[in-house]
């Protein structure tokens, strides 16, 4: 099942597409969401909105403010929400996993999704049992961290083998159709969701407590239960065999490597980079309501994007994209430097921020994803996945080490140092993308000497 590059020449790139007139994600977009509409792909869109409410609800937007509610340092607050990050490492025995099961994709993603998905009811459980007074907020916020590190990473490389299952069972242009779009719509419901609980949140919290988190948590939770109901009927991708290469690595086709280069650089500052919603909290002292309307502001943005970003994609150039979206990112974490406290409008400044951040975002995550499908699909794209993890996590862990320990400094300097450094890195990954040929040619030749 896996596809060699065009040509069958491994080590040339496979192309990036035609150029695109700027003109075209514009008239193209309602035309591709008109076709995603069909009936063919409902049950895809149905998991795809169940999956909003679960990230919505049970990911940083709500988990941050809970921990800092709870008493937890900021620091441990953000080491706390990416847990499922670090988590994701299982990944790497995701090729023995087949092995052992035949093959059995479907059943490892099923499975997955099941124990992953409705760690919400968990949460809401252990928020209920703080507020009551059962157990104290310091065992509440080490509670979190299990089941965000436990369920959470579980749900991660479900999620991750999903986009994999939906790789395989899709030809290669409804998956260029459909991917993008799924994942628009699970931004989507992101944003819906999220912008009336910013405005309701901190009435709750004056109301019932810390009981006004277990409302969201448990929400989520039930989407998890749908979520992994509605897996089992989704087109099987049969048995799954992921290329036996026992030393695999992103090294031995160069093409790979060097996006692997560019996206662990990106996964480095996405470690460096502060949570808007943390230093909103703790620095800026605003209420859980505002610094959940960031999250909101953010998902809005992120399908905004999405919209035009996977039109362009469908033919356009994924690398020149990805190379864009670092220097949208870069500049974006600069303007975190006059967000100080002193600055009445450090607030706004923080929404544009969270605007531009996923603006960015979104097109390197998509265009990321893209470039590594027209070089590796089908089970190769495991191969990688599974090779790489490692490498990505840790650069992601490395990161945000880092930025825990710089948090301990405490105040607005520390996150400064935070915000500047994110951004240096991403500008350094933005030098290092390569361009596909047809581009590189395009690109001014420095005058010698």
């Amino acid at each position: 099942m896996t596809r060699a590059a065009p040509d069958d020449h491994p080590d040339e790139p496979a192309p990036d597409g035609p150029a695109v007139p700027a003109t075209r994600p514009v008239r193209g977009a309602l035309r591709d969401w008109r076709t995603f509409g069909s009936r063919r792909y409902r049950r895809f869109r149905t998991l795809a909105v169940a999956q909003g409410f679960i990230g919505a609800l049970s990911g940083p937007a709500i988990v941050l403010p809970l921990l800092l509610a709870l008493g937890a340092h900021p620091a441990l607050a953000t080491l706390i929400a990416v847990l499922p990050v670090a988590g994701t490492t299982i990944q790497r025995r995701i090729p023995d996993l087949l092995d052992r099961t035949d093959g059995n994709l479907r059943r490892i993603v099923i499975l997955a999704a099941t124990v992953g998905e409705p760690r919400g009811l968990l949460l809401a459980a252990t928020v209920a049992a703080a507020a009551a007074g059962w157990v104290p907020n310091g065992v509440a916020i080490g509670l979190v961290a299990v089941i965000m590190g436990l369920q959470g990473s579980i749900a991660a490389v479900g999620y991750g083998l999903l986009q994999s299952w939906y790789v395989i069972i899709l030809p290669e242009d409804e998956r260029r159709l459909v991917g993008p779009r799924l994942a628009g719509i699970t931004l989507g419901i992101g944003a819906v969701v999220l912008v009336p609980l910013s405005l309701v949140i901190d009435g709750w919290v004056a109301a019932i407590g810390l009981y006004a988190y277990a409302i969201p948590l448990a929400a989520a939770g039930l989407a998890g239960i749908a979520a992994a109901a509605l897996e089992p009927g989704l087109p099987s991708p049969g048995r799954v065999r992921v290329p036996q290469r026992a030393t695999w690595h992103p090294r031995q086709d160069p093409h790979l490597w060097r996006l692997a280069r560019v996206l662990m650089l990106a996964s480095l500052a996405g470690g460096l980079s502060p949570f808007l919603t943390v230093y909103a909290i703790s620095i800026l002292g605003t209420g859980a309501g505002f610094a959940i309307a960031i999250s909101a502001v953010s998902s809005a943005s992120l399908v905004a994007a999405s919209v035009l970003v996977s039109s362009h994609l469908r033919l356009g150039s994924a690398s020149r994209l990805l190379r864009l979206s670092m220097l949208l990112r870069g500049g974006a974490l600069l303007l975190g430097f006059a967000a100080l406290p002193a600055n009445p409008l450090a607030p706004l400044l923080l929404l544009v921020i969270a605007v531009l951040l996923a603006a960015g975002d979104t097109a390197g995550q998509l265009s990321a994803n893209e470039r590594l499908f027209r070089l590796a699909t089908g089970p190769s794209v495991i191969a990688f996945q599974s090779g790489f993890v490692l490498q990505n996590v840790g650069s992601y862990t490395a990161g945000m080490l880092v930025a825990s320990g710089v948090m301990l400094l405490g105040g607005y300097a520390s996150f400064a140092i935070l915000f500047g450094a994110a951004a240096s890195v991403r500008f350094v990954a933005a030098r290092v993308t390569e361009l596909s040929p047809s581009e590189a040619e395009a690109e001014p030749t420095p005058p010698a000497g």
